[in-house]
């Protein structure tokens, strides 16, 4: 049998709250985000592979959706561009004979190096402060004698770039005053995002009092059509205009790529979960961008990570259940979150040496 090879008799059912050696889901998700902030490239292999291992695919894009865009962002600008890619590749195998069997994808070279490639890549790349969310207050910011004491755009001509005839005419100041801030008068990033988390608390109280907003259908949106008049939409549309407004072909890439990653499996809970998408385009209209910054320092560093990856994965196999051995584990206690820390430590000397 091949000694990377994953045989594993437990369906996905089985591991809808835990990994594949039995830790549960989220502490893996928790280790894997801390590693990567830390750049512990091979326990970050090892908490994705765990992930891998037991299909939890769309929470492993998901931390690295979150971290690309809350915690890298302009550290490395051009970053959303390798991700998509990556993005479309995973998309290219899953519809090559992998809906409905994501388990099978654990076994999956390319799979492996895929991941691989993009956790090195995650914990190599250049960093920035993180962002934080600008706070809303419910209780307060959305009486107009506050709203009335926010408001700086000096005419309201701004949204006219975004706003369609059908959005919902109660967003239309709160539009307004996005676009304003997102234009070459303002340029004000913390007044963008102010309206930016505005504009989305807002909706989610619609959707609370079973009043939810529905804006005029977006065509370019790539999500079902029961999510296109999502409100979330006509802030996409002014960053689009402003971002073509600006007149750079590479930010408006980059601004493509953070759409194609807010987009994926979309539904109307990513808007705030993944906002942070919102605040790097944001960033990119309102700051000084370095677009020199390399993805890579060193493609080789990453090549040499992904070369040793099935060693990850030949760590993983000890935990698997098989049809007739599996009695013979009975009784035996797994091995706790702590001594798995342990072993990666002394795993990442191996896969790292002549990384640097």
């Amino acid at each position: 049998m091949d000694l990377y090879e994953i045989n594993d008799v437990r369906t996905d059912k089985e591991f809808r709250t835990t990994s594949f050696s039995s830790f549960k889901k989220t502490q893996v998700k928790k280790e894997l985000l801390n590693s990567i902030i830390a750049t512990k490239v091979e326990p970050a292999c090892y908490w994705s592979a765990e992930l891998i291992c037991s299909g939890h695919f769309i929470e492993l894009w998901e931390i690295i959706i979150a971290y690309v865009s809350r915690h890298i962002h302009l550290g490395s600008p051009k970053l959303p561009l390798y991700i998509s890619l990556r993005m479309e590749a995973f998309k290219e195998i899953m519809c090559n004979g992998y809906v409905g069997n994501e388990l099978s994808l654990r076994n999956n070279s390319k799979i492996r190096q895929l991941f691989a490639e993009v956790m090195a890549t995650l914990c190599y790349a250049r960093k920035k402060h993180s962002f934080s969310a600008v706070k809303i207050k419910k209780s307060e910011e959305f009486s107009m004698a506050v709203v009335s004491t926010k408001l700086k755009a000096p005419n309201v001509s701004y949204a006219d770039i975004g706003f369609k005839k059908e959005d919902p005419k109660e967003l239309f100041i709160a539009i307004n005053e996005l676009s304003y801030h997102l234009s070459k008068e303002s340029s004000n990033g913390y007044s963008a995002c102010y309206w930016l988390e505005w504009l989305i608390e807002f909706d989610a109280i619609c959707r609370k009092n079973k009043h939810p907003l529905v804006a005029e259908r977006r065509g370019w949106c790539s999500v079902q059509d029961k999510y296109s008049k999502d409100s979330i939409w006509v802030v996409w549309d002014i960053i689009k205009a402003r971002t073509e407004e600006d007149g750079c072909p590479t930010t408006s890439k980059i601004v493509e790529a953070l759409l194609d990653m807010f987009c994926l499996r979309y539904t109307s809970g990513v808007a705030k979960r993944r906002k942070y998408l919102i605040y790097n385009c944001i960033s990119l209209l309102t700051e000084k961008v370095d677009m020199s910054i390399p993805i890579w320092n060193d493609k080789n560093v990453i090549m040499n990570i992904v070369g040793k990856i099935n060693t990850v994965y030949r760590e993983i196999k000890k935990n698997q259940k098989e049809p007739a051995t599996s009695y013979l584990f009975n009784g035996l206690e797994r091995s706790n979150i702590d001594k798995t820390r342990e072993r990666l430590e002394m795993m990442n000397k191996m896969m790292t040496t002549g990384t640097r």
